[in-house]
């Protein structure tokens, strides 16, 4: 990076937030995306608010620097890694929390992770009821930018369903706020759905694209504190799926519920059953893990009864081990991603949406691709808000055999074609899910031009969303 654009970003936040060393670069070259190759960006620089955010922009865009906005760097699709001559902007120095008590909301800097917000709000008796796999690292605003979503998603959805307002730093430097506090004279952020078209769903889940969200605005909840952690066996996926959907038609408060086959369930055990102590069993052919969270112990006790009788109705069981469950929300999700890390592979991920009475045609799907490819992995996910299930299959391979490495690449593509002709939807619009989407022509070619009208010049991480 030219000598001249260094001195301007020093003079605009300090030569200790500024750097080039080739140390730092590494260090920023890659995430916790493991079958992604680590690219190493120009320069890195650390800014402490907005307004230094909104000065740095103006002078990428006029240099047409490719931009990188990044926080925990715990996104598992390649979102951050630079691309080449790129500027990483890292957001972590945006660490404000505001609470609004008698608004039930939180506004929180890019820079705030999951693990803070939740000990700030616990000394308040609240918390944000959706956690990331990644929650001790990854941020509130990098969350929303890709829609995520984890443990507390069953009941509430992906955490776009809990956002309230943003604030946006525009490609050329423009600062915006969504929501309510659009306008300077309101008490803090109460609505999203404030001033006509829902601008805050623009850049939720659009991968730091669009520009960088500085600010987030979230609703909160008084803190659930009464849980049971519950397993139930069935024979058949049709079965499985009823249940969870008899659920939801029965205002049972899952919290958390998901369906393992049991093969992935015995991977799973073979990897962390011992560490939770987990009694051997010989497990169904599907099993539906759930933890009911309610605010009353009476409350949790109906829907307790209940989710039993349900579970008979349709043909299943009780388990009753209910180590699973509870240390899948305890751990809060760590437990796939901890798995993921546990052995020498590498993995690409393909995150999707399906309905769960259509739970069965992504798995049917799933294995074909990696019966055919002669690939190793898994199809775990979890039930994600009003009728939604979301997939995060991981396909794995050896990091030191290139062809195994080219192969997983090759299968992630026929992956995502095959899912997408099941009804199933992408939870994020990386490149690998528009190849060859005919079907899809019209609206992609929409979000090129609100690309094109918001990023002229291209600098804002060119290539993730969709390939644009």
């Amino acid at each position: 990076m030219d000598s001249k654009i260094i001195t301007k970003l020093v003079e605009i936040i300090g030569e200790k937030y500024v750097s080039t060393r080739p140390d730092v670069l590494l260090a920023y070259s890659s995430s916790a995306s493991t079958g992604y190759d680590s690219i190493k960006p120009d320069a890195v620089v650390r800014p402490g608010n907005t307004e230094e955010i909104s000065r740095i922009l103006k002078i990428a865009n006029e240099y047409k620097i490719p931009v990188i906005a990044r926080s925990g760097g715990s996104s598992l699709q390649g979102e951050v890694i630079p691309k080449e001559g790129s500027l990483v902007v890292e957001l972590m120095r945006l660490a404000d929390v505001t609470l609004y008590e008698d608004l039930r909301s939180v506004k929180v800097g890019a820079g705030v992770t999951f693990g803070m917000l939740d000990k700030f709000l616990n000394k308040h008796d609240l918390w944000l009821p959706v956690y990331p796999e990644s929650s001790l690292v990854c941020t509130i605003a990098g969350n929303v930018a890709v829609n995520g979503a984890g443990p507390g998603s069953s009941t509430e959805g992906c955490i776009a369903e809990l956002v309230l307002g943003l604030e946006v730093v525009l490609p050329d430097g423009t600062v915006i706020q969504t929501g309510t506090e659009a306008s300077p004279h309101v008490p803090g952020p109460f609505l999203r759905y404030a001033f006509g078209p829902d601008i805050t769903g623009l850049f939720i889940g659009s991968l730091g694209s669009l520009g960088i969200i500085t600010n987030v605005s979230v609703k909160v909840t008084k803190r659930m504190r009464q849980f049971h952690y519950e397993t139930y066996g069935f024979e058949t996926a049709e079965q499985a799926e009823k249940f969870l959907i008899s659920l939801k038609q029965n205002d049972i408060n899952a919290v958390f519920a998901s369906i393992y086959e049991g093969r992935i369930l015995n991977f799973f055990m073979d990897m962390l059953g011992e560490e939770y102590e987990i009694p051997e069993h010989d497990w169904p052919d599907f099993t539906v893990s759930i933890t009911i969270g309610r605010m009353r112990e009476d409350q949790l006790t109906s829907d307790v009864a209940l989710a039993a009788k349900l579970c008979e109705s349709h043909g299943g069981h009780v388990i009753g081990i209910r180590q699973l469950p509870q240390g899948e929300w305890d751990d809060r999700m760590r437990t796939f991603a901890r798995s993921s890390y546990a052995h020498g592979w590498h993995w690409r991920i393909l995150y999707h949406h399906q309905t769960p009475s259509n739970w069965h045609a992504s798995v049917k799907v799933i294995w074909e691709v990696m019966d055919e490819y002669g690939l190793l992995g898994h199809t775990a996910g979890f039930q994600t808000g009003h009728s939604s299930y979301n997939f995060y299959p991981h396909l794995y391979f050896d990091p030191t055999d290139k062809e195994e490495e080219e192969k997983v690449k090759e299968a992630h593509v026929e992956l995502s074609k095959r899912l997408f002709k099941t009804g199933a939807v992408p939870f994020k619009l990386a490149p690998y899910w528009v190849e060859g989407v005919e079907e899809m022509k019209d609206y992609l070619n929409f979000i090129k031009a609100i690309k094109q009208t918001l990023d002229p010049n291209g600098i804002m991480n060119p290539g993730v969303l969709g390939g644009l």
